[in-house]
């Protein structure tokens, strides 16, 4: 068979990840938006849905959770997946940051994206903002703008921009003080990044740092933060 090009996107590339979910490859970032080596499924529920504890806090009252970078939405579609099993009937509200507005298109476009039901709800967010219990705002701006327009305190923060190497200006101490004003007190920032800049970075700004352990294919353990 001739060899054909892998599906591409604007600047973005197809791929398969390790546990059979797909993910992108940003040509112009030269990034994946989820570990290839975990799976894109898994490194969502691992390091940021499962780490930060939203899930549990569900069951007991609604909660509110922001999401910095949307990119393919896995983290909300996991998160909305895994509480949409439970009878709880308190609300999960996501405010979700992303530059790049191909990807709310592409998201919505796209069938392939697992887990299934997961991804409905998010659909069904983007068109409506809402999907029963679930809802949604998206912010389709740079980052460091957006981190200074939306107020209010989170349960849970998911960090989740391209990595300090591709994106230095996201790991500052400035925008860690920013995520720690908008964390609630028994909150949990949660992000996929260990190294030692990163989480100087985040002590100086007044959060306390603990490991999330790796898993399977994963080289380095996340990162949870919580206030000092």
């Amino acid at each position: 068979m001739p060899n054909l090009p892998a599906p591409i996107f604007a600047d973005k590339k197809l791929t398969v990840s390790a546990d059979g979910s797909v993910t992108f490859y940003n040509m112009a970032y030269e990034e994946t938006y989820r570990a290839k080596s975990v799976g894109a499924f898994t490194e969502s529920c691992h390091k940021f849905v499962n780490a930060s504890g939203i899930l549990n806090k569900a069951k007991l009252k609604d909660v509110r959770i922001l999401d910095l970078c949307f990119g393919l939405g896995y983290n909300c579609a996991v998160t909305f997946d895994y509480a949409n099993r439970d009878s709880s009937r308190h609300k999960i509200h996501i405010v979700s940051i992303e530059k790049d507005a191909h990807l709310p298109v592409l998201v919505a476009d796209l069938k392939i994206l697992w887990p299934v039901e997961g991804f409905r709800i998010v659909r069904g967010c983007l068109k409506n903002g809402f999907s029963g219990r679930f809802s949604m705002e998206m912010y389709l701006m740079e980052a460091l703008i957006a981190i200074y327009n939306i107020s209010g305190v989170f349960d849970a923060i998911y960090f989740d921009p391209f990595s300090i190497s591709k994106n230095p200006e996201m790991w500052t101490t400035d925008v860690f003080r920013r995520m720690r004003e908008l964390l609630a007190d028994d909150g949990a920032l949660v992000t996929y990044a260990c190294g030692k800049t990163v989480r100087g970075n985040m002590t100086q700004a007044g959060l306390k740092i603990g490991n999330i352990e790796t898993v399977r294919g994963a080289f380095l353990p996340g990162t949870k933060a919580t206030p000092a």
